[in-house]
């Protein structure tokens, strides 16, 4: 028994536990707790304004931030099954952009006092989880959540997030409309969100 801790800790393995615990910690990167058990069907946008949620659904891939953005400013970061809201975006055509490995990105149309629904999926990566995004309607998104809602987060004030670099919103522009070209993202094409009732 001896033997094996002594070669872990030759080899300096023996950093591997506290690594992954510090990898597998519950809070989202930049972020503080706000709600558990948060229903969604309570977003409203302020007044004349568009209102957005975005909801991983999995735990799959928990351990990795996906950092998520309105054109280059940083939104939020969901991290394992968590949600995000932002209730005050200003309307018009606005790219949504998601980072980890790569950039992910849809654009949406938002109208004054509507709702949007996306669900960030993790998918496969080389080294990290790669994400998906998915508009969804209100109920299809709160069938994905489940019944004890989702975990909502909200900045930190005091350890907030980078925003992109003009490089990097370029890059996911860029990529965006090279697949819209494509014929990918017709999903976020026809997506129109839902006026508040």
């Amino acid at each position: 028994m001896n033997y094996h801790f002594e070669h872990l800790r030759e080899r300096g393995l023996w950093l591997f536990i506290p690594f992954m615990l510090m990898l597998t910690a519950c809070t989202p990167a930049h972020m503080v707790l706000k709600q558990d058990n948060f229903d969604i069907k309570t977003v409203k946008p302020i007044d004349g304004k568009a209102a957005l949620v975005i909801a991983r659904t999995t735990s799959f891939g928990g351990a990795i931030n996906f950092h998520t953005y309105i054109e280059q400013n940083i939104i939020g970061v969901t991290k394992g099954k968590s949600c995000i809201v932002k209730n005050d975006i200003e309307p018009g055509v606005k790219y949504l952009i998601a980072r980890t490995e790569s950039l992910e990105e849809a654009k949406i149309n938002f109208e004054p006092d509507h709702i949007y629904y996306v669900q960030e999926s993790p998918r496969m990566g080389w080294w990290v989880a790669r994400v998906t995004f998915t508009p969804m309607s209100q109920e299809q998104l709160l069938s994905e959540i489940g019944s004890n809602g989702c975990t909502l987060y909200e900045m930190d004030i005091k350890d907030m997030a980078d925003n992109l670099t003009n490089d990097e919103y370029k890059e996911a522009v860029t990529d965006y409309e090279r697949e819209l070209a494509e014929g990918y993202h017709k999903d976020f094409t026809d997506y129109k969100g839902f006026a508040v009732k």
